[in-house]
């Protein structure tokens, strides 16, 4: 009977579903109660007088009645409080005056009620009434050292001894049992928070690999909507649908920018976002970068403005993708935002003291709508709960850019807006890179000293441009009308003479009769040197990366126009597109038709081997999830076929949706050459065909 119910107690004082607070509760009551009744043999054997048997049953029936007050409020935590209260500041006292004070080691109980207090209160009160009861408790020995004629039962001889052994023993048990329960608690609270945190593991695995899944799900339509778009505009020569085919051309890819952020953020939340780092060339992206913007600048009638320092390190070793898609995401934000305006993006940066590194301050400003003061509060979270009447902008640009400060935290950086509704929004950023050479990206080295004259009025940036030119050290003169230019242009003096193609007009009679082998028309994207007499043409905007290709000579590249594909054909190429989805197939075959290749088209791994059995192909590209035989199996088979021409050198590229960071680390070992990513870009299709393609096939135009 006995052991049946300590069995049922402890089970009670195990079970989890039962609230803390009662069972803290039920503990320590139990133990006074229990303590009370066994001591009662010890007051006897001690010869007590009958006045601790009173102090010993007032204390049973104020614990029955404790049971009974909760029984009725089923409020714990008040009735702790009467049990504490009445147990410190009554019967604690009373058992310490009755049983001998500190003649008889009572005193020990005194810290049995603080230990009782500290379990059952939680702060402030804790804490208070702890304070209460210990100035309470010296008040008392105090008063009973005085006034020793209120003890009772004071033991005299071996019944000190005795006395002292028992109230030890009952007191050292009870902090035991506290002690012990506070340890199972602990136990029961780790395995609870283990449980929680592999079930939040997971949980962020399963949201993780949905979103994984879900993106190659949404990324392949897209390659079709991407593509097909593609080929309609190339078809329709009269322009008739230009515009609609634009429409679906951007939200296209604004659907396609999300997919991607939504993927990038569960990596960047569930910690598993990678940083593929490779050496590149800061100049090179910088470039690719401010081109392709410069083209959405002159097309919105925006005025661009670039401020790079000529002394940053180029040769550096980072995720050079995930910088430039920051970069290039900032500054098409800013130019979205802007009809008729600004945008400044601006570049500096500075050494480590070792060398090693360098730190790199960026800036994006425009003069657009601006984001309002309750929008900019809460733009990192935006996102995570809907709000109809929220800008769904201020919703994307949320999820963008809290990948984007994730990612720049990774490289020890920081991102910060600040944003005036209807002013504009100006957003810092800054990220640390290893340097691998100390070559700058625009050296100044042989230009200081030169001269400049520079004719440009009536345009916005023009102290901007005197500032970049300035940064190489060459002395610029400025003309402020016509025949002030005229005079210092016939001088001779300059090195280097820069004329707005605005300008252009009222000086052109004067450069027909003088040396113009130094002179450079600042014009936007669509203008050419057949305009302009044929002098050479720098593009706005005008940054030291485009300077220092005019000041060292770069011809070349000074007068690309990022002109892309179309240039080169391939007639006697042979190219094998496998892959499961008959839309997607179509859109290669459209995409590849323009180089003049013979292609052929499969949906399936099998087909692709037979294929290949009978025809000598000098690339191929393969989807790497398709039903039955997925891409890698297929290229293991093809690797290992004897009956396959050249069956270990012929290129197979790997045609994926799944745009994960570390994508290109587990291709590499599978045996693919290269990667081309779904939607299909057409300057990475060809680049992929100049590579691989046998250079004696390609014709270039």
């Amino acid at each position: 009977m006995i052991s049946r119910r300590i069995r049922e107690f402890r089970e009670f004082l195990l079970d989890e579903d039962k609230d803390l607070q009662v069972r803290l509760l039920r503990l320590a009551g139990s133990t006074t109660f229990v303590g009370t009744l066994s001591a009662l043999p010890f007051f006897m054997a001690a010869g007590y007088d009958p006045s601790i048997y009173c102090v010993s049953a007032l204390t049973l029936i104020l614990l029955i009645g404790e049971y009974a007050l909760f029984y009725f409020t089923r409020n714990a935590l008040f009735t702790s409080i009467v049990f504490v209260y009445v147990m410190n500041l009554v019967l604690f006292p009373l058992f310490y005056v009755y049983s001998g004070g500190m003649y008889g080691g009572v005193e020990f109980m005194f810290l049995c009620g603080i230990i009782d207090t500290m379990y059952l209160l939680d702060d402030p009160l804790r804490a208070f009434s702890c304070a209460i009861f210990v100035i309470w408790y010296i008040s008392v020995m105090t008063f009973t050292g005085y006034n020793q004629d209120v003890l009772h039962n004071i033991p005299v001889g071996v019944s000190v001894v005795f006395s002292h052994l028992i109230v030890m023993f009952f007191s050292i048990l009870s902090i035991l049992i506290a002690l012990d329960y506070e340890s199972i608690l602990l136990k029961m609270k780790h395995r609870k928070t283990q449980e929680a945190v592999n079930k939040s593991l997971a949980s962020t695995e399963t949201k993780s690999r949905f979103l994984a899944n879900m993106s190659h799900e949404l990324r392949t339509p897209m390659n079709a909507v991407l593509g097909m778009s593609s080929i309609m505009q190339r078809s329709d020569k009269s322009g008739v649908l230009d515009e609609e085919i634009s429409i679906i051309n951007t939200n296209a890819r604004d659907l396609l920018d999300t997919i991607n952020s939504i993927l990038d953020y569960s990596r960047l939340d569930s910690h598993r976002f990678t940083l593929n780092y490779s050496q590149f060339e800061l100049g090179n992206l910088l470039r690719d970068v401010i081109e392709s913007c410069a083209v959405k600048a002159e097309e919105k009638d925006v005025e661009f403005i670039v401020d790079i320092s000529p002394e940053l390190p180029n040769i550096l070793y980072t995720d050079a993708e995930q910088l430039e898609t920051i970069i290039r995401g900032l500054i098409n934000d800013a130019l979205d935002s802007v009809d008729d305006g600004r945008v400044f993006f601006k570049l500096e940066g500075d050494y480590s003291p070792d060398g090693s590194r360098a730190w790199f301050s960026g800036e994006v400003s425009d003069t657009g709508g601006g984001i309002s003061k309750e929008d900019l509060k809460t733009i990192y979270s935006s996102f995570e709960t809907y709000d109809s009447r929220q800008d769904s902008r201020i919703k994307r640009m949320g999820l963008k850019y809290s990948v984007f400060k994730g990612i720049l935290d990774m490289l020890n950086g920081s991102f910060e807006i600040e944003s005036l509704e209807n002013v504009g929004t100006t957003i810092h950023f800054t990220f640390e890179v290893f340097v691998m050479e100390k070559d700058p990206i625009a050296s100044r080295i042989m230009t200081q000293g030169n001269r400049a004259l520079l004719y440009i009025t009536g345009e916005r940036g023009a102290e901007n441009i005197v500032k970049t030119i300035s940064s190489f050290g060459v002395i610029t003169d400025r003309a402020s009308y016509a025949e002030e230019f005229t005079q210092l242009y016939q001088t001779g003096y300059y090195s280097f003479v820069f004329i707005s193609d605005r300008n252009f007009p009222q000086v052109s009679d004067a450069l027909e009769d003088y040396d113009r082998s130094k002179v450079f028309v600042i014009s936007d994207r669509s203008g050419s040197p057949r305009d302009f007499m044929n002098i050479r043409v720098i593009r706005r905007p005008l940054s030291a990366l485009n300077l220092s290709d005019v000041f060292y000579e770069r011809w070349e590249e000074m007068d690309n126009t990022n002109q892309t594909g179309g240039e080169f054909t391939v007639p006697e190429g042979r190219v094998l597109v496998v892959d499961d989805n008959r839309v997607n197939l179509k859109v290669a075959e459209a995409l590849l038709a323009k180089y003049e290749l013979d292609t052929d088209l499969v949906e399936s791994g099998f087909g692709a081997i037979e294929k290949m059995k009978l025809k000598q192909y000098d690339m191929v590209l393969m989807d790497q999830e398709m039903p039955g035989m997925d891409g890698n199996e297929t290229l293991r088979m093809i690797r290992n076929n004897i009956v396959i021409r050249s069956a270990k050198k012929i290129p197979v590229i790997c045609m994926t949706a799944d745009s994960s960071t570390d994508l290109r680390d587990r291709i590499e070992g599978t045996g693919f050459n290269d990667i081309l990513q779904k939607p299909v870009k057409d300057t990475e299709l060809e680049s992929l065909i100049l590579m691989y393609m046998p250079d004696e096939k390609i014709i270039r135009k």
